[in-house]
């Protein structure tokens, strides 16, 4: 087309052309990006196509009578490389190479390196039945040992329950149930048909009665269970605060105290449920299902209480109940009781066990509310609160205003393989009355980590925040957060604990709403026993006691009889 005859038509069509070449060249990539994610099909229409060509030529060719000659490779190669996902062994191999590079450079950053796992894949190390006798017997003394050392004190105690039952029918005195019931949990037993199976033997109870002289006899599970109905589970938890009230007064804990504070953890988890309303009132309930079908379900809930060390040791310290409140005219029926409500409970219970007692707190988002943090702040404890930003958006935007700022600890460039920086904002009023002056703090991490898909290697970061009542300053973050704040899952891991290995957390032993709590403070109790015992007497019987636990039970076989542990 002329120019000089028509521009404006030549401009329009110029601008059409190009448009449409950018279209084809689009579609082009769009069609060649789709052939690389999908290799297995482009090799499968390519050899489709090439065997269609292949009978089209074999047709011509037996018209024609010309002889076949074979199919040439095609000259121009597709501009990409094929190359499908890595499978199996080769993934796995790209995976461990890859966390091989990572952990070359961890030095760098001079960060601890935490193990995955502690479990070991190899044989035992004992290589005669000696050696494993004696190490078994070694175990078995030091358990012995620190029975002497502590249940002496704490079948005082038991004494001390006060006892409803009639005294002409009483057969078992109060410490002989209880120390039953502890004992039960201490071997790990998961219902009250196995302690009658187990600890019912005529060679367990002499020697009990050797190390016990106590216990006259052993009774059934359910004469247990009907003292438990008619006695306030709250004594039973006072045993339990007593025997670490001991260990605070002999400063068992200073070292592992955070900014001088008994750190304790707050988290909630489920006990059971049962469908139906068959159980106690005061069973919390909910609807399951569709919701025209109507189908009720009952639960318990609790909230814990742990102890969480610096070195990483959790103790249980004490449990709240949630439950449905029966009287109508302080709540209505489809009212539940909730982790903040119960936190209101525990937290007077423990202001009338520990009065001056300095504690810290920490505790999930659920409880960043301002109730919580009156009570905190009446009763003088620390606490750091992990903040929810999405609900305290304007915490969140004093935060990220400080983002900037942010630091690492001088010397310290990582923690846990992985490199962080602080950043923080100090001395914001809160609460209805401004009567709460809290600081807010963050930490982002940088980490490199493995793709299970492709076996590369990639960049990943994270970012935590929380509510302190501390000041923050760039000495105490590493204290606060890292050996405090960021352990909180090592509740979890206690409560797993008691509910999959050999606690049996979820079972309720008893459906009568005080008993069911007495056998669960007499589980605690049990847990607490075995956690003192790392303290006290030997540094890794707990390791031990879990694959030494059958052993214990028969304290008695043949071939312990006569040896040191029950001279």
């Amino acid at each position: 087309m002329d120019a000089t005859l028509n521009p404006v038509a030549t401009a329009a069509y110029q601008a059409n052309s190009s448009y449409l070449h950018s279209l084809i060249d689009r579609g082009e990539k769009i069609i060649q990006n789709y052939w690389i994610k999908n290799p297995d099909l482009f090799q499968m229409v390519g050899l489709k196509n090439q065997q269609g060509a292949v009978t089209e030529l074999t047709k011509a060719t037996a018209l024609s009578k010309v002889k076949l000659q074979p199919i040439k490779k095609p000259e121009c190669e597709p501009e990409f490389v094929l190359t499908g996902p890595l499978r199996g062994a080769q993934l796995r191999a790209a995976i461990a190479q890859s966390y091989g590079k990572i952990r070359e450079r961890i030095p760098e950053l001079k960060a601890d390196i935490i193990p995955r796992t502690q479990a070991h894949n190899r044989k035992s190390a004992f290589q005669t039945l000696e050696e494993e006798q004696t190490f078994r017997g070694d175990v078995v003394e030091a358990q012995i040992q620190s029975w002497r050392s502590i249940l002496p004190n704490l079948i005082k105690r038991f004494s001390k329950i006060p006892d409803y039952r009639r005294t002409k029918s009483v057969k078992h005195k109060v410490t002989v149930l209880m120390a039953f019931g502890l004992f039960a949990f201490m071997f790990r037993l998961s219902s009250r048909r196995e302690m009658n199976r187990e600890l019912t033997s005529p060679v367990i109870f002499e020697h009990l009665k050797q190390l016990f002289p106590e216990i006259d006899s052993i009774p059934h599970a359910d004469t247990l269970a009907r003292l438990l109905e008619n006695t306030n589970p709250q004594i039973i938890e006072a045993l339990d605060i007593g025997l670490i009230d001991e260990l605070i007064t002999k400063k068992k804990f200073k070292p592992l105290l955070i900014h001088d504070c008994l750190p304790i953890t707050i988290d909630g988890t489920q006990k059971l449920y049962r469908d139906g309303l068959l159980q106690d009132p005061l069973w919390c309930e909910r609807n399951v299902g569709n919701p025209e079908d109507n189908n009720k379900q009952q639960y318990i809930y609790t909230i814990e209480a742990n102890i969480t060390l610096k070195n990483g040791l959790t103790i249980p310290l004490m449990t709240e109940y949630l439950y449905r409140e029966n009287n109508e005219l302080l709540q209505t029926e489809d009212k539940q009781d909730s982790e903040t409500t119960a936190f209101e409970r525990m937290a007077k219970r423990l202001k009338d066990y520990f009065p001056r007692l300095k504690m810290i707190f920490f505790m999930d988002a659920m409880y960043a509310t301002q109730p919580v943090m009156d009570i905190l702040h009446q009763n003088n404890w620390e606490y750091i609160i992990r903040l929810p930003k999405k609900k305290l958006k304007d915490f969140a935007k004093y935060l990220d205003k400080n983002k900037p700022m942010r630091t690492s600890i001088p010397g310290q460039a990582g923690y846990r393989e992985r490199q962080q920086e602080f950043h923080w904002q100090n001395n914001i009023t809160y609460g209805y009355e401004w009567q709460l002056n809290i600081h807010l703090v963050a930490c982002t991490e940088r980490y490199e980590d493995v793709d299970k898909k492709t076996g590369e290697i990639i960049q990943c970061f994270s970012e935590h925040a929380w509510i302190s009542s501390i000041l923050i300053t760039l000495d105490k973050v590493h204290e606060l957060l890292n050996l405090g704040a960021r352990k909180k899952e090592l509740i979890e891991d206690s409560m797993n604990t008691e509910k999959n290995r050999g606690y049996h957390y979820k079972h309720a032993f008893s459906y009568n709403w005080n008993a069911m709590q007495g056998f669960h403070y007499l589980m605690r109790l049990g847990h607490v026993h075995i956690r003192m015992m790392l303290i006290s007497c030997y540094h890794d019987l707990e390791q031990s006691f879990r694959q030494f636990s059958p052993y214990i039970k028969s304290i008695m076989s043949d071939q312990y009889q006569g040896s040191s542990v029950f001279s």
